[in-house]
């Protein structure tokens, strides 16, 4: 049983501790974060088919019979900027972006309810990669955050008309 502890599964990810002291990059453009909330219980059966890519990797790891979307929120994040993200229960989960390195996003994670923090971490976890965050009863059942992150590459300063090549003695239209 999961009671008040916190529970952190990985799937394909790796969880970094102190050893993020490694050389993080932040390249141009952001990152877009994405919090899905998932209520999880055992009162009655079913799989919201908005979670349809995260099917696996509940049903392996978690034993519950439902799981349902209870909010999800999506938004752009600059390098090295808090955002904060309300969840339900009087929760809220402070996300940092750090950098990435090859083809990992290295995010620092608190989940805070009132003024208590019940996780406070860094993670490392492929680009475009979820970190599931499990643990805090809610209702009849508990909370599951699906945290993911992926980087956007900078917008491209377009000419308002493509160049023409003039050669020598020609003119251009």
């Amino acid at each position: 049983m999961i009671g008040r502890a916190v529970l952190l599964v990985a799937g394909c990810l790796v969880v970094a501790g102190a050893a993020v002291a490694e050389m993080l990059t932040t390249p141009e453009g952001g990152i877009e974060v994405r919090i899905d909330t998932v209520l999880a219980g055992n009162s009655g059966k079913g799989f919201d088919p908005a979670l349809r890519p995260l099917k696996e990797p509940f049903r392996a790891l978690f034993p519950y019979s439902s799981y349902r979307l209870v909010q999800g929120e999506r938004r752009m994040a600059a390098w090295r900027r808090e955002e904060q993200f309300m969840l339900p229960g009087q929760r809220y989960l402070v996300i940092i972006p750090r950098g990435i390195q090859g083809d990992r996003v290295s995010l620092s994670l608190m989940l805070i309810q009132g003024s208590r923090p019940l996780l406070n971490t860094v993670v490392s976890l492929k680009n475009n990669g979820t970190f599931l965050v499990a643990g805090p009863r809610y209702n009849d059942g508990v909370l599951i955050f699906a945290i993911n992150a992926r980087t956007r590459p900078a917008p491209q300063n377009l000419p308002l008309h493509a160049a023409a090549s003039v050669t020598a003695g020609a003119t251009a239209p």
